[in-house]
């Protein structure tokens, strides 16, 4: 997550789409799908409120790092390859946060996640410009966290998801 403190010196970029997502408010004429419940009840919250399912957070988070972009920001902004736990404790706080929160305080927890990113920006070894609130970075980073949940259900719950389960975690 963003709010591991920027590293002196990455040059700073900023691809198109991220000054959008950190600027536009949530829209809230367009109303949640109604297969996607986030209340109590919900899969999400059965899966995430099982303990088990951080086993699984390893891999995921093993996985946003493969990801240049985001692999590129925690090399630059964040001391996790030195203390890998630093990043996963502060972290989860936060995301489990806002999937136990509920109305304006769940979106106000997400706009504090995404709030923490603006200044994770620069440029990879590569060459390549990246920043955190890019549409492909952002995606990826929470396409790693659904399959954690996926992976979690498929382990440690009886049964397997239907597609319309599925999709509500999705």
């Amino acid at each position: 997550c963003g709010h591991l403190g920027g590293r002196p010196g990455a040059r700073s970029t900023e691809p198109a789409g991220a000054r959008r997502l950190m600027t536009e408010p949530l829209n809230r004429a367009q109303p949640r799908a109604d297969s996607a419940p986030l209340g109590p009840g919900s899969h999400l919250r059965k899966i995430a409120g099982d303990p088990r399912s951080l086993v699984t957070g390893s891999a995921a988070g093993i996985m946003q790092l493969m990801l240049p972009g985001l692999g590129a920001g925690v090399t630059d902004h964040s001391n996790f390859f030195d203390d890998p736990y630093d990043r996963i404790f502060r972290s989860i706080p936060y995301i489990w946060g806002s999937i136990f929160s509920q109305g304006d305080e769940a979106e106000q927890r997400g706009r504090q996640i995404r709030d923490f990113h603006p200044q994770i920006k620069g440029t990879d070894d590569q060459g390549r410009r990246y920043h955190a609130l890019d549409p492909e970075v952002y995606w990826w980073a929470h396409a790693t966290f659904t399959w954690e949940f996926f992976r979690a259900h498929e382990l440690y719950f009886p049964g397997q998801l239907s597609r319309r389960n599925q999709e509500q975690l999705y």
